[in-house]
């Protein structure tokens, strides 16, 4: 692994900076004494160009160079995530990381500022793990003045061995179409069912149709996670519910069958309430599209992670049913994606409380994002 000298010096002020992070999680939207860090650290380095309260807590810091394009984004997330035992917040996914990161990249790109042909953008982004913060930065013009030409994010990735990155074209990441179901029937008592119109009955038959239909899409080799993921209805053994609802998870690597099984979803729903009698809302949440990573931009970074650890710790062709909003950055421009190994010998996933990110993967993550900016900046 080859860590450049003047990132090693910064590990010091990069392990500092994940300690704040570490010890200060806060909730998506509510990042507000992450983002006067962040802010506060941006002016240590010498930005003045800084655009705060971007989708509330969002930070967009602007360094121009030469030119103003090539403009090249680089993004962190800045949620935390899973509560522990007390209730309490914690950064359990490697958003300390991501964050510690992409100061000690502002800080490298700010000391060869003179070397800058274009312009980049250092993006912080407030409600990745849950709300989804990206498309409301795009809607607030995160991505305009200068309009950006690529953008590009990384993740310390628990399921990739230490001192590998992961960088692949095309979908890395699953699509993610969270959806509830509200099913109104007729209750009654449990003795005369033919009185009532059972929500349950119902809730069983969407249940088996959608278990049908994934099946049915993966048997084509298309990778699709179809299902329910909970039930709520009835108190009783003598009185048959009003009500049924339920929650369910659509994920799939093709934003094509996306589109489709979301049609397909809502027909199901209407023939069950045909057949049933019972009245089926169908409702979509957080909807996030596939995490697609351009061809050209990702054979760039194999060549830059291959210089970085060699080309046999580069993997090109890993991909998660895990989702990422950063696929809102990609559908605006091109860019990429990448994946920074950090599983140790005693592993926990991510979202585990005991999931952490040791410092030589967070200084390769810095390597990476700093490389792939002088790759197209210097």
């Amino acid at each position: 692994m080859k860590i450049d000298e003047n990132i090693k010096k910064l590990a010091p002020s990069i392990m500092q900076d994940k300690d704040f992070f570490w010890n200060h999680p806060e909730a998506g939207f509510k990042e507000f004494e992450t983002s006067k860090y962040i802010i506060k650290r941006l002016q240590e380095i010498g930005f003045t160009e800084i655009h705060t309260e971007i989708a509330k807590t969002g930070v967009v810091a602007i360094l121009r160079g030469k030119t103003e394009h090539p403009c090249i984004l680089l993004r962190s997330d800045m949620d935390a995530v899973c509560m522990d035992n007390n209730g309490r917040m914690k950064h359990t996914c490697g958003h300390d990381a991501h964050m510690s990161i992409l100061l000690a990249v502002a800080e490298l790109l700010f000391k060869n500022k003179d070397k800058l042909k274009g312009t980049v953008k250092i993006l912080f982004q407030p409600a990745e793990d849950d709300i989804g913060g990206a498309k409301p930065m795009i809607d607030e013009g995160a991505m305009e003045n200068p309009k950006v030409d690529k953008a590009f994010g990384l993740h310390v990735w628990s399921e990739l061995p230490h001192g590998t990155i992961g960088i692949k074209e095309g979908a890395v990441m699953a699509s993610t179409d969270p959806f509830t179901v509200k099913i109104t029937g007729k209750g009654g008592h449990a003795a005369i069912p033919e009185k009532c119109i059972d929500p349950i009955y119902a809730s069983s038959q969407i249940i088996e149709e959608l278990h049908n239909m994934d099946k049915q899409y993966n048997k084509k080799e298309r990778k699709v996670v179809l299902g329910i993921t909970a039930v709520h209805g009835g108190s009783a053994t003598n009185v048959i519910p009003e009500t049924v609802e339920m929650k369910g998870i659509c994920r799939t690597y093709d934003n094509q069958i996306r589109i489709e099984l979301k049609q397909k979803l809502q027909e199901k729903m209407q023939d069950i309430s045909k057949e049933t009698g019972a009245k089926i809302k169908l409702k979509h949440i957080e909807e996030r599209p596939v995490v697609v990573n351009s061809a050209e931009e990702s054979q760039v970074i194999q060549q830059i992670a291959t210089e970085i650890v060699g080309i046999e710790n580069v993997v090109t062709n890993y991909k998660t049913m895990c989702s990422e909003d950063f696929s809102f950055f990609l559908q605006e421009v091109p860019g990429a994606f990448v994946f920074i190994g950090c599983q140790q010998e005693e592993y926990y996933p991510q979202h585990n409380e005991n999931f952490k990110v040791d410092e030589k993967s967070i200084l390769l993550g810095a390597q990476i994002m700093y490389n792939i900016a002088k790759r197209y900046l210097y």
